[in-house]
């Protein structure tokens, strides 16, 4: 068996370093304007083998390298296959592999007779990556042993699993993002280096410039990623030394890529740079991932082992599924997506293009799905002693929280590409912000702190409107910011009717929710008080002229039906009228946001 593990560990590293050669002869087409030196497919201008000159060379070149680099990629799917197919940490990224690699080749062909728009090249690469991921997973699983005798991945581990992973992700989508630059014809867009045409951000004054500008901020939002990993790379260099060191070498690697992109804007755009600035992206990529895969591989500790049971993946597929969609939290996403359908339909008095909204409300289903994910993970000590969320798949031991994790971090990341691809950047760096808000301000820092954590974090709730008007009129207005104010001054009410509901759970978990820390009486004053402040906000885009009759007997109905709810907390403050008013605080939201579309369509 040592003699098939050593085959399997050359021919995964003969495979990862072909692809990244490939991935990086894929840029130099790229930038050499070569895509179309072979303007049919599978042959190059009907034959198989053409004058190999000039464009026709370089694109006939990337094809032969795919060719050879195919067999190696099948030839190490057939080795896993037929000698390690009992190994679940071997097979499945192999055969993840060879899957991938058909699609490439496919959208190879594809992005060719579409003659390269901007979107197809980019998902090429994307899947290009995907194919380097599962093959340097396969490495290595081949060269770490099955067993590490020392250390099992502490709690402390477990952190720094998850921003690797985290890195990894972003990583990926700042390549992407960087792809999507070329392909849009906006490299040129910001002709200086670090600021962009001598600003400091030029936002909304061409679309070229946001695409780059996009890239940049998410470049930026890496370096912070990178810049924590670090903090435990460091932390944890004498107990997992050989992780530590990937950490930095991804780390110097990336400040690396950084400099290069400087010198490629400074230098004019060239060639030689443009190619080191994707070869260094693809490195960062390749070290991340084996990063992850092997803190992945890693023995847990035994604190988190013992909460799960022995393979929650073998249960049937369809349960599985149940388990991610309940893991994205269906109900909360049904009213984020229509919060942020709703602002669409203002804008345009009418149904915006069906593509519009099609990929927003899919970006935006896909945030609301990874945030909640990653506040799972990140909650699931806490749910797992509460009643009504023990039952959820993480704290029931349904779902491994590695998967969890993993899910959150790649809706999240596969949002903000829909967005800024599809929609707009401005969409997509809302999103990203409600995402980033919601899991790292409020679930790990607030929510666990102050009893106010409601108050602050609710603004994470309140960025779906923006994103839908940004969406459609790429920009915000004075309405807009009448929607996210609505949103914001009605979470408090919402969510404390929820907290007096299940007051006893929060007690139980030691959370400082309002009616923990200062009583019934207190809290449901505190709800007073916002609805009072909601209330009238909610007739400001009337008397600003935004909305018409339609609009304000609803929002008057709505008011009267907010204050009679609340009389009835102030006089009965348990659980069962909590409850009633909780639910009746959704419904308001729902419904005066359904009028605002009515009124607009019915009276313009």
């Amino acid at each position: 068996m040592a003699e098939k593990t050593n085959l399997l560990r050359i021919l995964s590293i003969l495979a990862a370093t072909a692809i990244f050669l490939l991935i990086v002869l894929g840029g130099i087409v790229r930038v050499t304007g070569s895509g179309l030196g072979c303007p049919d497919w599978p042959l190059c201008y009907g034959q198989l083998i053409p004058p190999l000159v000039g464009p026709v060379l370089i694109e006939w070149g990337h094809r032969f390298a795919t060719t050879l680099t195919s067999l190696l990629v099948v030839t190490l799917a057939l080795v896993a296959i037929r000698y390690f197919r009992q190994e679940r940490r071997v097979i499945i990224p192999a055969l993840a592999a060879l899957t991938l690699l058909v699609l490439q080749i496919l959208l190879g062909g594809i992005t060719v007779l579409l003659e390269l728009p901007a979107a197809a090249v980019t998902l090429h690469l994307a899947v290009a990556l995907g194919l380097l991921a599962s093959v340097l997973t396969v490495a290595t699983a081949a060269w770490m042993p099955k067993q590490e005798p020392a250390p099992v991945l502490s709690r402390e581990g477990e952190l720094f699993f998850g921003w690797a992973a985290a890195a990894s992700m972003a990583s990926f989508a700042l390549i992407l993002t960087g792809s999507y630059v070329v392909g849009s014809g906006s490299s040129a867009a910001c002709l200086d280096w670090p600021l962009c045409n001598g600003q400091i951000f030029p936002w909304g004054q061409e679309f070229r410039v946001d695409i780059h500008l996009a890239h940049r901020v998410t470049a930026a939002v890496v370096g912070v990623v990178m810049t924590i990993l670090a903090f435990y790379a460091w932390r944890l260099r004498r107990t997992s030394p050989t992780e530590a060191k990937l950490a930095g070498g991804a780390v110097i690697l990336f400040l690396t890529q950084v400099l290069a992109g400087g010198a490629m804007v400074l230098s004019g755009l060239s060639i030689d740079f443009r190619a080191l600035h994707l070869a260094l992206a693809a490195l960062v990529w390749g070290l991340l991932v084996i990063l992850t895969a092997r803190l992945y591989l890693l023995p847990r500790h035994e604190a988190t082992a013992s909460s799960l049971p022995s393979k929650p993946q073998d249960r049937p597929l369809r349960s599985q599924a149940r388990d991610f969609f309940s893991l994205a939290k269906p109900r909360i996403m049904a009213l984020l997506l229509f919060t942020t359908l709703v602002p669409m339909l203002l804008v345009e008095r009418g149904i915006p293009s069906a593509s519009v909204i099609a990929l927003t409300l899919l970006g935006g289903a896909l945030a609301v799905g990874g945030a909640s994910a990653l506040n799972s993970y990140l909650d699931q000590d806490l749910d797992r002693e509460m009643s009504r969320t023990r039952l959820r798949p993480l704290p029931a031991g349904r779902l491994d929280p590695r998967t969890a994790l993993a899910l959150g971090i790649a809706w999240s990341t596969f949002a903000f590409l829909i967005l800024a691809m599809g929609v707009n950047a401005t969409a997509a760096l809302l999103a990203a912000a409600g995402i980033a808000y919601y899991v790292l301000i409020y679930t790990a820092w607030l929510k666990r702190s102050t009893p106010q954590n409601i108050v602050i974090g609710g603004a994470a709730g309140a960025i779906p409107p923006l994103v839908g008007w940004a969406a459609v009129a790429n920009g915000l207005d004075l309405l807009a910011l009448y929607l996210f104010a609505i949103v914001f001054f009605w979470t408090p009410p919402h969510t404390w009717s929820l907290a007096l509901w299940v007051k006893k759970d929060y007690q139980k978990v030691r959370v400082p929710m309002l009616p923990v820390l200062v009583g019934e009486r207190e809290t449901v004053r505190q709800i007073a008080l916002y609805s009072l402040l909601l209330i009238p906000l909610t007739f400001f885009p009337l008397i600003a002229g935004y909305l018409g009759a339609i609009y304000a007997l609803v929002a008057l109905i709505l008011g009267i039906g907010f204050l009679y709810n609340l009389r009835r907390l102030w006089s009965d403050s348990g659980p069962g009228i909590a409850k009633s008013v909780y639910k009746f605080s959704t419904a308001y939201l729902a419904l005066l946001f359904l009028s605002m579309v009515a009124d607009r369509i019915l009276l313009t």
